[in-house]
């Protein structure tokens, strides 16, 4: 078999952090004096990094600052942002099973950094992965590859030799613009659809399936 690594995407991957993400905006929104917002508003805007979600959130609306709305949304978050974020059913057994195996593991997620490390540390250990990125400037957000291209160089390994996992078409175009192998994963916060139409290689419904790839 030849050596593989596998980079993982976080909200909606390896855990359910939708709860306490859709709790923040509400909660920003409000402060503002603007309508809250739904789970389910909150799952269809998430993915593209935190100022796209707010100005997702504001929609239209011209008469509150992003910024503010930014900064109310962080301030929220850092302070509940493990109440209910769980890691999702599997995910702890196969990471357990990837690194008996020797399988190098990196997070690569457009959740902001000052989240990223803490959430992935509490939920699964420090130091189990290489590499921990997430979202620190506009311009190297998913999709694009340098982030993922850099955590290949990393692991010692050309990119085709690194699958790319995660629950949106965003990670799917990350993998596919890198030359890394784009694997979506069905129990996330996307349709099956979207991953097909973005150009998934793989798509599997349990943790556990991803073990038959490497």
């Amino acid at each position: 078999m030849s050596r593989r690594g596998v980079v993982f995407d976080l909200d909606g991957t390896l855990a359910d952090t939708l709860p306490d993400i859709a709790g923040a905006v509400d909660a920003g929104l409000t402060a503002l004096g603007l309508p809250g917002c739904s789970v389910a508003q909150v799952q269809a805007w998430v993915g593209e990094g935190l100022p796209t979600l707010c100005a997702r959130a504001l929609g239209s609306r011209t008469d509150a600052p992003l910024d503010r709305l930014v900064q109310l949304v962080t301030e929220h978050y850092t302070a509940h942002r493990l109440d209910r974020t769980r890691p999702y059913p599997g995910v702890v057994e196969l990471l357990a099973s990837l690194s008996g195996a020797g399988i190098p593991m990196a997070v690569l997620t457009n959740k902001p950094q000052i989240h990223t490390g803490p959430i992935v540390d509490a939920l699964f250990g420090a130091g189990l992965f290489m590499e921990v990125r997430g979202y620190q400037r506009e311009e190297r957000r998913k999709p694009d590859p340098r982030d993922l291209l850099e955590i290949a160089a990393v692991m010692g390994l050309p990119p085709a030799a690194v699958l790319m996992v995660g629950d949106s078409p965003t990670d799917i175009r990350t993998a596919r613009n890198a030359g890394a192998r784009p694997v979506g994963v069905t129990w996330g916060y996307r349709m099956r659809d979207e991953l097909v139409a973005a150009g998934a290689a793989h798509l599997i419904d349990r943790p556990d399936e991803l073990l038959t790839l490497l």
